[in-house]
């Protein structure tokens, strides 16, 4: 195995288990939205699955010079439908097993994926350096910085090679915290984790049935010339939301942070 590649610790003993009703109803609605793909495509899957976004903080605006490197952290699938929803003209990073998948993959080539093969890591630099292009042209890309899905209760460490496309084009750091609930309050039924099938992980969304995504868009933060301390201060920011309210699961112990640099957040001006 790659050394470098991210692992979680979680697996799908950490997902709550869904108790709604109604889930072969909404499954048939997310059938009826794939089946008639159109850039509305993710938002009408989340709404078929009933799962609400709820937004706070500004989304970025097109203007001139480079566009933002969103960073943000990874419980589920789901999380690529809602940035897609609310982000549609940026394009995500995603592991290249992506590309294979059915309806998933298709849609995936369609809206210009970057696809990173994470089991060569001789293609790392190409693949920042395509994505530091993208930022120069004005076209924003999203990545997951853990590298890897966690279940929500804890935040893993923020890799820093896709930070180095945002100093390498002078791009604003923009860190996005994902965090998810339910009546009862913040949950782990999103997470897809370990070897638990898709099927499995899709079956539990839509057997919740009051699944809320909150999208929290935080100030962003100048390119700098580091990208460790940018990915130490972008984990920062995230973790301050994540894990303000995270929910309990067994818990995983967290590892010291290290004191990060002092922030250098972009001006409202």
């Amino acid at each position: 195995m790659n050394p470098w590649l991210a692992v979680s610790d979680c697996t799908p003993a950490c997902a709550d288990a869904g108790a709604g009703r109604g889930a072969a109803r909404r499954l048939a609605g997310v059938a009826a939205a794939l089946a008639r793909p159109a850039a509305d495509a993710p938002a009408r899957v989340l709404a078929a699955l009933g799962v609400a976004l709820e937004v706070s903080g500004d989304l970025p605006r097109p203007g001139g010079g480079p566009a933002p490197l969103v960073v943000s952290n990874h419980v589920s699938w789901l999380d690529d439908l809602a940035l897609a929803a609310l982000l549609p003209d940026a394009r995500p990073v995603a592991k290249a097993e992506v590309g294979g998948w059915p309806v998933v993959g298709a849609w995936a080539r369609r809206t210009g994926v970057v696809l990173h093969d994470r089991a060569r890591l001789s293609t790392l630099p190409g693949t920042v350096a395509e994505v530091a292009a993208l930022l120069r042209a004005g076209q924003a890309v999203a990545v997951h910085a853990e590298g890897t899905t966690a279940c929500g209760a804890r935040l893993g460490r923020f890799r820093p090679a896709f930070f180095q496309a945002a100093v390498d084009a002078a791009a604003p750091v923009l860190p996005v915290a994902l965090r998810y609930r339910t009546a009862a309050g913040p949950t782990t039924l999103a997470g897809y984790l370990g070897d638990d099938p898709l099927w499995r992980s899709l079956r539990r969304v839509a057997c919740a049935g009051d699944l809320v995504l909150e999208v929290h868009v935080l100030p962003p933060l100048r390119p700098g010339t580091d990208r460790r301390a940018l990915a130490a201060l972008a984990e920062l920011a995230v973790a301050g939301v994540v894990e303000a309210a995270a929910p309990m699961v067994a818990a995983h112990p967290r590892p010291a942070r290290r004191t990060p640099p002092r922030p250098f957040l972009l001006s409202p001006g």
